[in-house]
Formats: structure tokens, sequence, C-alpha cells
């Protein structure tokens, strides 16, 4: 009797452990589960997250179509991540991007702030007429490749000084985005693009008080 007593407990502690071992397994399992669906969620919900290039700058998702991008985005991507390309390459190559998409905003917006990472001064001439464009956030991220292009390039830091021929193209920046400031039908949202980027990296005095409203 003190036997089968002794293998009905045995039984019944077994069976109790197996029990437990499953309910910790089947918890495991759908919060594994549940993770795996938040990201997907997440994926679904933001198809076009910021993308990396290889060169470090980033691609604003908002600037690239969702779902199957159209030639052109595909052409920017190919563009920011060709390894074989330097700077100017890239800037060149983009340059011809923007020229083959003059009729379509969001890819003119997607490739200005492409070439904004890339401080273009060489594409200066290339990139002022967008600041006359009808649409508010192509001439903003016209302003803002401008303003990066201001900058002083990677040589005048070496040399300590401004070259002549880049102080040449950033006077003309400056007259075109002054004009941008003058004209009375430039959107509010343009203007605090003028006011939180340009002004704050004018090299000219003269300028920054002009920039003033």
């Amino acid at each position: 009797m003190k036997n089968n007593s002794k293998m009905l407990y045995i039984s019944i502690s077994v069976v109790v452990i197996f029990l437990v071992g499953i309910i910790i397994y089947a918890k495991k399992s759908n919060n594994a589960n549940l993770d795996g669906q938040v990201s997907t969620k997440d994926k679904i919900n933001n198809p076009m997250a910021p993308t990396k290039t290889e060169d470090g700058s980033m691609i604003d998702s908002q600037n690239l179509p969702s779902g199957t991008p159209p030639k052109w985005a595909q052409n920017l991507m190919d563009i920011n991540d060709n390894l074989a390309y330097s700077r100017e390459d890239k800037i060149q190559n983009l340059v011809e991007l923007l020229k083959q998409n003059e009729s379509n905003p969001q890819a003119l917006s997607g490739i200005l702030i492409s070439l904004t990472a890339l401080n273009p001064i060489e594409a200066a001439d290339d990139i002022i007429p967008y600041l006359k464009s009808s649409d508010p956030k192509v001439q903003s991220t016209a302003l803002g490749a401008l303003n990066n292009a201001s900058l002083l390039t990677e040589k005048e830091h070496e040399l300590k000084r401004s070259l002549p021929e880049n102080e040449a193209v950033r006077k003309r920046i400056s007259e075109a985005v002054n004009e941008l400031k003058s004209n009375p039908d430039t959107s509010a949202k343009v203007k605090q693009a003028l006011i939180s980027t340009y002004s704050a990296t004018n090299p000219s005095l003269e300028d920054t008080q002009a920039m003033k409203f």
C-alpha cells in the first residue's frame, strides 16, 4: 500500500512538473510572437525608415515614396550608396538627377537633401534657381543645400582662409537668398527656414543684417 502511495505521489509530481514546464514554454513563445508582431507592425507603419548611406549621410524617408520606389528614388539611392563615387562624382550625378526631374517636387526635395549633406559649393549655381520654385518645400530644401554650400570647404579649413573663387560663389548665394527674402510672395514656412538656417551661417555681416525681418 505504501509503495502504491509512493508511486502515486511520484506520478503526480512528474505531471505537475511537466505542466509547469509547458506553461513556461508557452509564455515564452507568446512573448516572442508578440515581439515579432510589434516589429512587423512597425515596419508596416514605417516602411521607408531613414536610410544611412555608405558615406554616413541620411536620406529622409519622408522624401522617398512608399512601396516600389520610382526611377528617380532608385537612382538617388544608387548614387548615395556607390562606394566608387567620390564626393565630386556624387554632386555631379545628383545635379544631373535634378535636371531630369524638374517637374517633380518630391524628387527635387529628396535630391536637394542628399546634396545638402555634401556641402555642394560646386553646384551652387545649379541649385540657386530652385529658390524660385513654386513649391515651398523645394525652396526650403534648396535653401538648406545653399546654406551648407556657403560653409568653408575642407581646403579652406586647411589653409585657414577663404578662397576668392569660393567667396564669389558665396556672394551669388547671398544675393539669391536676399532676393528670396525680399519677395513678398515668399511663404511663412520658407521665411522661417531663412531665419533658422541660412542667416545663422551667412558669412557676410551686411547680409546677416539684411536677413532681419
